[in-house]
């Protein structure tokens, strides 16, 4: 029972960090400086593009959270992992069928408010299963590991990885969200220029993730493993650190040889 409070709190927590990082970056799907800058007005509308409103975003972004989510709720919870998972969800359901009764009640202005409702119809049952499946496999996974630990590691990292891991989904969400940009801003642009302009607006994220890899390298034992705690635990904090650190750098890099690429080539 223990397992299963602390599978649905897991849940709980992680994904409201992670849809955050969503919703924080929302605002950079479309960039309208950068669609301006390498297409007329005229030949790019993003009226038509459906994602006004940007319900399509959410649900792709409920799809994302509840999946990484249900997988850590189902390690935690180990048995009766998918539904505990699915228990864990209901919160989520809840607010979402809340928020559609008071768009219907006319309490609630939001724009593209129709497409917001369908969105939610389907989210709710996709969710739902995605969260079973996700749980899953997540105890499944867990079975693989040590019977003291969560995923590997020791359950308390899950508590200050929190933090880090809200940092850094911000830093590859961003990258995502402009790369979804970028695309519509290309979007009639197939040759091999407009290719290496989508592969470089994609690399920050590479140099986002591999700090995150590293540290939980260092915390299931992979690295450092015949060092005391206090050296793995400065040593993660360098990670953490420098990891941001160099992957905004990396980000900022290629962002600059991007806007060249395009300036050049769409000019």
């Amino acid at each position: 029972m223990a397992r299963a409070i602390f599978g649905f709190l897991a849940f709980n927590v992680y994904s409201l960090i992670f849809i955050s990082a969503f919703l924080e970056n929302t605002p950079y799907l479309f960039n309208a400086s950068l669609v301006a800058s390498v297409q007329p007005a005229a030949s790019f509308d993003t009226r038509i593009s459906g994602w006004k409103g940007h319900y399509i975003w959410w649900l792709f972004a409920e799809v994302v959270v509840t999946a990484l989510s249900a997988f850590l709720a189902g390690s935690v919870a180990r048995s009766h992992a998918g539904k505990v998972a699915v228990a864990a969800n209901v919160p989520s359901i809840l607010v979402w069928l809340a928020t559609v009764y008071l768009m219907l009640a006319g309490q609630v202005e939001w724009e593209g408010q129709t497409g917001f409702i369908v969105a939610t119809i389907v989210a709710v049952p996709l969710t739902t299963w995605i969260a079973y499946h996700a749980g899953l496999a997540g105890g499944e996974a867990q079975a693989q590991c040590d019977k003291d630990t969560v995923l590997g590691i020791r359950p308390y990292h899950w508590l200050w990885g929190v933090f880090p891991l809200y940092v850094y989904s911000l830093g590859i969400i961003y990258v995502i969200a402009k790369f979804v940009a970028l695309q519509f801003a290309t979007l009639r642009d197939m040759s091999m220029v407009g290719a290496l302009i989508s592969f470089l607006a994609l690399v920050p994220i590479i140099a986002w993730i591999a700090p995150v890899r590293y540290t939980y390298g260092v915390l299931a034992g992979e690295y450092l493993s015949d060092r005391s705690a206090a050296t793995r635990g400065a040593a993660n904090t360098a990670i953490i650190i420098v990891g941001a650190l160099a992957a905004a750098a990396i980000q900022l890099a290629c962002y600059w040889l991007v806007q060249r690429l395009m300036m050049w080539w769409y000019r």
